[in-house]
């Protein structure tokens, strides 16, 4: 029996527990995942097939089986997505353009749809300026969401001017903080003073091959400190660290980690997990530290015994994705 087709919801993934550990191998990002619940089930064998085949690289029949999906429902912006990444993949870019910008007009909100339309404008040296008309380039959420993209690029300038004129929300703020931190200090030089090439000849090599010390109380310093607890399993010196790190900077996700997983060392999951999904709320994009937050969530999660949201992190903190 078909049932109703419901409209897809990116962001959450509401599946049942088999077709969740089939997705969760299959997606790059966490945050493309559909609700698949309530719809048909030839619908989800075949887009879960299709899934298979561009996860075994397959993607000729990937595509074939994202259009038969699009037949049953074609204003489902999911498929547009994954069509474009497939074509991606086949350095297919402008034909890739045309889905993942149907997907972005469709959700200018969803992250990971403007992330595909970055890699396919990239390799067409073409800007999101140049297709101002059909983005919706004055709203607050596509402007986030394009600086999240830029501050990926280690691109500071960009990410300020994507954020220019809005509201200092906390996550607009962390976002001008980090774009912020990509700019290198270049103070200036007055006239008379030695130049940079003089200092170097001056300066002993091996000095030249040493960093200079972290300013206490920088977040470099908190950084540097907090680690060298963590590998030492130095838990109540973390949780104490942590707490004063994330007193005086309270935007950086890291901090959070460290006091979450000092939590954990103690014996204190429940305290654990409050600390973990603060920080997890301040990442900006997925790597290595997004991994270990879910990581520590998910053995969190599993000490209290709630296997269902452990499996959940334990998926997530395979790829880092948000």
């Amino acid at each position: 029996m078909t049932m109703k087709l419901l409209v897809p919801i990116p962001n959450a993934i509401r599946v049942l527990p088999v077709c969740w550990c089939l997705l969760a191998g299959a997606q790059e990002e966490g945050s493309a995942d559909v609700f698949l619940e309530s719809y048909s089930d030839a619908f989800q064998e075949t887009f879960f097939q299709a899934l298979r085949e561009k996860g075994i690289e397959n993607y000729d029949r990937a595509e074939a089986l994202l259009l038969e999906c699009k037949q049953l429902d074609p204003l489902a912006p999911v498929l547009d997505h994954e069509l474009a990444k497939v074509l991606i993949r086949q350095e297919q870019y402008p034909a890739a353009e045309q889905y993942a910008l149907t997907a972005v007009r469709a959700e200018p909100a969803e992250y990971w749809y403007l992330h595909t339309l970055m890699e396919a404008l990239g390799p067409q040296y073409k800007q999101p300026a140049e297709l101002r008309d059909f983005l919706p380039m004055d709203m607050p959420e596509f402007r986030i969401n394009l600086a999240r993209w830029y501050l990926e690029q280690q691109d500071g300038e960009q990410v300020l001017e994507q954020l220019r004129g809005l509201e200092d929300t906390d996550e607009v703020l962390a976002l001008r903080q980090q774009a912020r931190q990509l700019e290198p200090e270049s103070p200036s030089v007055p006239e008379g003073a030695p130049s940079v090439a003089d200092s170097e000849r001056e300066t002993p090599a091996a000095d030249s091959a040493t960093d200079p010390p972290a300013e206490v109380g920088s977040v470099t310093h908190f950084m540097k400190q907090l680690e060298a607890l963590l590998v030492s399993e130095s838990w109540g010196e973390a949780e104490e660290l942590g707490s004063e790190a994330i007193e005086t900077y309270p935007l950086q996700p890291f901090f959070y980690f460290a006091k979450g997983r000092g939590l954990l060392g103690l014996g204190r999951p429940a305290e654990a997990v409050s600390v973990l999904e603060s920080g997890e709320e301040f990442l900006l994009e997925s790597g290595e530290l997004a991994r270990r937050i879910y990581t520590a969530l998910a053995d969190a999660h599993t000490a209290l015994g709630n296997m269902e949201k452990a499996g959940e992190y334990r998926a997530k903190s395979k790829n880092g994705s948000q």
